[in-house]
C-alpha cells in the first residue's frame, strides 16, 4: 500500500506535521524552563540587592544567644518570604562561608546541603547565580561579610526544586500530545484528499500509457484543471496522436522494406546485439536453409559456417567496420558482407548480413584457372624448344647475314617473355591448387632484404636512382621460405625501379612492431590513381597498359607477391598518390 504515491504523500504530510509540532514542543519546553530560570535569578538579584541582605547582616552581627539568634534570623527571612517566593518547594538557608555548613534553615530540614557550583562560587566571596537547565533544581548563593561571631562570613542560599516548573511542563506535554494526535489525524485526512487530486489524473495517464504500450494510441482524456496536471493531460493527448502517426508511418515503411527485401536476390539477415534475428528475407532462408529463424544465434550460426566472426568483434573491437567472408554451404559459394548499424548515440545496434551467391562466378574462375594452368603447362615444352633452337641458330649462324640474326634475336626475346609469362602462370596455378611446398626455415629478414637491395644497387645507379636500405630497429628472425620471400620483395623493388624516373629515390625499410615484421618499399615514382589501387594485386591488371607492355610487364608480379605473402600468413598493402609516391607494406608474423 505504501508503495503508492498517494500514501507516500500522506506519510509526508504526517511526518511534516509531527516534525513541526515536535519542534514547537521543544521550543516551548525550553522557553518555559528559561522563563522560570530567568525569573528566579532576577527575583533573587532584586531581593539581595535590597534591604534583605543588609537586614540579615545586622541580625547575624547582633550578639544574641543561640535560640534568640535563630529566632531573629527566621524573623528576617519570614519578613521577606513573599519577596523571596519561599514555599514548600523553595527554601532559604544561611550557610557558613568557609565550610558550607548549614547554620540556619527556614523551612523543612532536608539534611546537609550539597556543595553546588553556586555555593562554591559564593564561598570564594562572589555570587552564585548560574542555573543549569539539566539540573533538578534552581539555586542562588549570596555571600555576606563575616562578623566577630563568624569572621569567615555567611552565605544566604536559596534552593528551588522546580516543582512548579515541572508541573507546567507536564501540562504542556499533555497539551502537545493531544495537539500531535489531532494534527496527525488532520494531516492524514487532508493529505489523502490532496493526494487524490494529484494521483487520480496520474492513474488515468498510467492506464492510458498501458494502452499505448499495447498499441492503442487513441487518447481523448479531458483536462480537469488548468494547472500543470491539465497541461500534462493535453500534452499526453498530443503525444498519443503523434505516436499514432509515427507508428503508422513506421509500419508502412516496414511493410515496404519487407516487400523490397523479399524481391532482392541477395540474402539479407539483420541481427540485434542479443544475437537474435530481427529481419530475414526468403532469399537468405533458401541460401542458408534456415527453417526456424527464431532459434538462430549469430555466433553459433557463423561458427558452424567456419566464418571466424563474432558479435563481440563488432560491438567492442571493430565497431562500424565492414567484414567480408567467403562461405561454402550446400555446394554453394557465398560472399558474406557484415555491416554494423548503430543507434543515434553511435552505439552498435546490430549487424546486417548480406549474402551474394557467387557459385557461378566461382566455378567460372575455377575453370579459368584450370584452363590457364593446362595451357601454360602445354606451352612450356614448345616454348622451351623454340628458345633452345633459336639460341642454337644464333650461336651457329654464319656472320654476315645481320638481318637474319636480328630476326632470330627478336624471336629469342619474345620467347623469353612468353617463357617468363608461362612460368609465372604455372606458379600462380600451383598457389591456386595449394601444391607449392614452402621450404620454411628460420632466417633474418633484415639481412635478406639488405642483400636484395645490394643486388639492385648497381642497376639503380645506372638508372640514376637512389636506392637505400634502412633497418629501423632490432628485427627478430622469422620462419619462412627465403626463396619465395626474396622473390616477392624483388618483384616489388623491380616495379618501383621501373616506374621511378631518373633522379628519383627508392627507400626500403625493415622494422619490428608488436611481434610482427614490416618490410616497406617507398618510391618517388609516378604513383597509381586511387581508382586503380583496389585492383592492383589482381592478375594481368596493369595501370598503364602501353607503358607496362613496353617495359615488359605482364601484370602478374604483384599477384605472385600477394600469393607468396598470404601463404606465409602475412598481408601486403599499397598506398599511392599520383605524381608523388607509392608505398608497399608487407607484414609477416615472426612464426609464419
Amino acid at each position: 500500500m505504501f508503495k503508492k504515491m498517494q500514501w507516500k504523500i500522506v506519510c509526508i504530510f504526517v511526518a511534516l506535521v509531527v516534525a513541526i509540532m515536535l519542534f514547537v514542543a521543544l521550543y516551548m519546553f525550553g522557553s518555559v524552563v528559561r522563563l522560570y530560570s530567568d525569573d528566579f535569578r532576577n527575583q533573587m538579584d532584586k531581593v539581595m540587592s535590597g534591604d534583605f541582605a543588609q537586614a540579615m547582616t545586622q541580625t547575624l552581627a547582633t550578639d544574641l544567644s543561640g535560640d534568640q539568634r535563630t529566632a531573629s534570623v527566621n524573623t528576617v527571612i519570614s519578613a521577606y518570604s513573599s519577596q523571596l517566593g519561599l514555599s514548600a518547594s523553595r527554601q532559604c538557608e544561611v550557610l557558613d562561608a568557609k565550610t558550607a555548613k548549614r547554620l540556619f534553615n527556614f523551612g523543612t530540614d532536608t539534611g546537609a546541603p550539597e556543595k553546588t557550583p553556586n555555593i562554591i562560587q559564593a564561598m570564594s566571596g562572589g555570587v552564585g547565580r548560574r542555573i543549569r537547565s539539566n539540573a533538578s533544581y534552581m539555586d542562588y548563593a549570596y555571600f555576606l561579610d563575616g562578623d566577630r561571631n563568624n569572621p569567615d562570613g555567611y552565605i544566604i542560599y536559596v534552593r528551588d526544586s522546580k516543582q512548579s516548573v515541572n508541573s507546567v511542563t507536564h501540562n504542556i506535554l499533555y497539551i502537545i500530545i493531544q495537539a500531535i494526535l489531532f494534527g496527525v489525524l488532520a494531516s492524514v485526512f487532508l493529505g489523502y484528499f490532496l493526494s487524490k487530486t494529484i494521483t487520480s489524473p496520474i492513474s488515468v495517464l498510467t492506464e492510458k500509457a498501458e494502452d499505448f504500450a499495447e498499441g492503442n494510441f487513441d487518447s481523448n482524456l479531458e483536462a480537469q484543471s488548468a494547472d500543470e496536471i491539465g497541461t500534462l493531460v493535453e500534452t499526453f493527448n498530443y503525444m498519443g496522436g503523434v505516436m499514432k502517426n509515427a507508428i503508422s508511418e513506421v509500419a508502412g515503411e516496414k511493410h515496404k522494406l519487407e516487400i523490397i527485401l523479399e524481391h532482392i536476390n541477395n540474402g539479407i539477415i539483420a541481427f540485434n546485439t542479443r544475437q537474435e534475428i530481427i529481419s530475414i528475407n526468403q532469399a537468405a532462408k533458401d541460401m542458408l536453409r534456415i527453417d526456424n529463424p527464431e532459434e538462430v544465434r549469430f555466433d553459433s550460426f557463423f561458427a558452424d559456417l567456419n566464418s571466424a566472426v563474432s558479435m563481440a568483434q563488432f560491438v567492442y573491437l571493430d565497431r562500424f567496420r565492414t567484414e567480408i567472408r567467403d562461405i561454402e554451404i550446400n555446394h554453394k559459394h557465398l560472399k558474406a558482407y557484415f555491416l554494423p548499424f548503430k543507434f543515434e548515440n553511435d552505439r552498435v545496434a546490430g549487424i546486417v548480413c548480406v549474402f551474394s551467391d557467387i557459385t557461378e562466378q566461382f566455378n567460372l574462375d575455377l575453370s579459368r584457372k584450370k584452363f590457364v594452368a593446362e595451357v601454360s603447362h602445354e606451352l612450356k615444352t614448345p616454348l622451351t624448344t623454340i628458345g633452345t633452337y633459336t639460341e642454337t641458330l644464333i650461336d651457329n649462324y654464319p656472320v654476315g647475314d645481320e638481318m637474319t640474326i636480328s630476326f632470330l634475336k627478336t624471336i629469342q626475346n619474345e620467347t623469353d617473355k612468353m617463357t617468363s609469362l608461362v612460368k609465372n602462370l604455372l606458379t600462380l596455378s600451383k598457389f591456386d591448387a595449394q601444391s607449392i611446398e614452402l621450404n620454411k626455415e628460420m632466417f633474418d629478414p633484415a639481412a635478406l632484404v639488405e642483400g636484395i637491395v645490394d643486388t639492385f644497387r648497381i642497376q639503380a645507379e645506372n638508372n640514376g636512382q637512389e636506392l637505400s636500405f634502412n633497418r629501423v630497429n632490432d628485427v627478430p628472425s622469422i620462419l619462412g621460405d627465403t626463396f619465395q620471400i626474396e622473390r616477392a620483395v624483388k618483384n616489388i623493388i623491380s616495379n618501383s625501379m621501373k616506374y621511378t624516373p631518373e633522379g628519383g629515390a627508392i627507400r626500403v625499410f625493415v622494422s619490428s612492431l608488436y611481434g610482427d615484421v614490416y618490410i616497406k618499399i617507398e618510391d618517388t615514382g609516378k604513383g597509381i590513381p586511387e581508382q586503380d589501387l583496389p585492383h592492383i594485386f589482381e592478375r594481368f591488371y596493369r595501370v598503364d597498359k602501353a607503358r607496362s607492355r613496353d617495359r615488359g610487364g605482364t601484370g602478374l608480379g604483384l599477384a605472385i607477391a600477394k600469393e607468396i605473402i598470404e601463404n606465409h600468413g602475412g598481408t601486403i598493402s599499397m598506398e599511392s598518390k599520383v605524381g608523388q609516391f607509392t608505398k608497399v607494406t608487407i607484414k609477416l608474423r615472426v612464426s609464419c
